[in-house]
């Protein structure tokens, strides 16, 4: 292959597995170019992960961003918010850290429910988007005895 700055090489938008990432390793004592699999690439992330988008803050009705992981919600009076749909795998973490009246999520699609109620300081949400079926809650937690949570109705 010619030289060509990374910059000149086509987009790849649906890469598999067993493909080739470069890699530029042993950068502090003389870098070496080096191949990867994105299979080992992906392997070698640690088991946390850290989002590091900036939250978003809701204080009154609206929409819930699908660009952030994480919204909190405030509320002086009960209000209503809406969830867009999603993209395939994607997590969306809610939680209620203000209670001056419940907040009553109203996502696009959701599966099992069409709403979820915020009714304590400290409910949580986890969703993930499960493409047709919709937003799934995979975590719900809240204050209180077990089993306390935002409410799926």
């Amino acid at each position: 292959m010619a030289d060509k700055k990374v910059t000149a090489l086509s987009e790849e938008t649906s890469p598999a597995t067993v493909d080739l990432a470069h890699i530029i390793t042993d950068i502090a004592t003389g870098a070496t170019n080096k191949k990867i699999t994105l299979a080992n690439l992906f392997n070698k992330i640690p088991g946390w992960i850290g989002f590091a988008d900036t939250p978003q803050a809701l204080t009154a009705a609206g929409a819930v961003s699908i660009t952030t992981t994480l919204t909190t919600v405030a509320s002086s009076a009960a209000i209503a918010l809406t969830l867009a749909d999603g993209v395939q795998g994607q997590i969306k973490v809610i939680v209620f850290i203000t209670d001056g009246g419940d907040a009553t999520l109203t996502p696009a699609t959701m599966n099992d429910g069409t709403t979820l109620t915020f009714a304590d300081a400290g409910d949580s949400a986890i969703l993930m988007w499960i493409g047709a079926s919709g937003w799934q809650v995979i975590g719900g937690w809240g204050p209180g005895t077990p089993g306390a949570g935002p409410t799926i109705a």
